[in-house]
């Protein structure tokens, strides 16, 4: 947004917050969009086992886009905020009185919040998945038939999602005292080696949830 609408670029730690913010609430948007398409495959389910056939079809194809654009939004999110943070630091310097401001201090903590939201989403996230397994089983016992092997494992990955969203809630603790400690100084900088394994972590466990979605549809 801040290349599109060509805004002054400015070395402002609230700038810096809310491409971070920004790039969590991308982060939260596919994972809605996963979880989405884990409803919609409860769905496609019980409409083979009442062998309607054609809503089948239009929920596996729903729910295949859904994860798809899951993935997606979770690259654009990371491209789009390393290009804004690219381009904040091509903006002027802002004097240290800017930076110890109250305004940068409550910035700080809607950054933290919002690595809160995140969490809770990948802990409710991972809830979701885990149960899914749960579902089929049942579904298999109710009606006495195989619904195939692809739905093995999603247990565990549900597990390793919930144990990133409280691993999230610690490093969103360590980066907002991170930042108080920079502001304190009246320098911030946005650690982009934080947020790019953090990226990296939460993309390849979407990747690996989108191929068991499409494997198991």
């Amino acid at each position: 947004m801040l290349i599109y609408k060509r805004l002054p670029s400015v070395r402002d730690a609230r700038i810096y917050m809310s491409v971070e913010r920004t790039y969590l609430g991308y982060i939260r948007l596919a994972l809605y969009a996963l979880s989405f398409a884990l409803f919609l495959m409860k769905l496609e389910v019980l409409a083979d086992i009442t062998q309607k056939i054609d809503v089948s079809v239009i929920l596996r194809t729903v729910a295949i886009a859904s994860a798809l654009i899951g993935d997606f939004l979770i690259l654009l999110g990371a491209l789009v905020f390393y290009w804004d943070i690219s381009y904040i630091e091509g903006g002027i310097m802002v004097d240290k009185k800017e930076v110890i401001d109250p305004r940068i201090y409550m910035a700080a903590e809607r950054t933290f919040l919002a690595w809160v939201r995140t969490a809770i989403s990948l802990i409710i996230f991972g809830f979701v998945i885990e149960r899914f397994e749960f579902f089929i089983r049942q579904l298999e016992r109710v009606f006495s038939m195989h619904l195939g092997n692809g739905h093995q494992g999603l247990a565990k990955i549900g597990l390793f999602i919930i144990s990133i969203g409280l691993i999230t809630l610690i490093l969103g603790a360590i980066n907002f005292f991170r930042t108080i400690r920079q502001v304190d100084r009246g320098f911030y900088r946005t650690s982009l080696w934080y947020y790019k394994v953090y990226g990296l972590i939460i993309f390849l466990t979407c990747v690996v949830l989108t191929f068991y979605v499409l494997r198991i549809i």
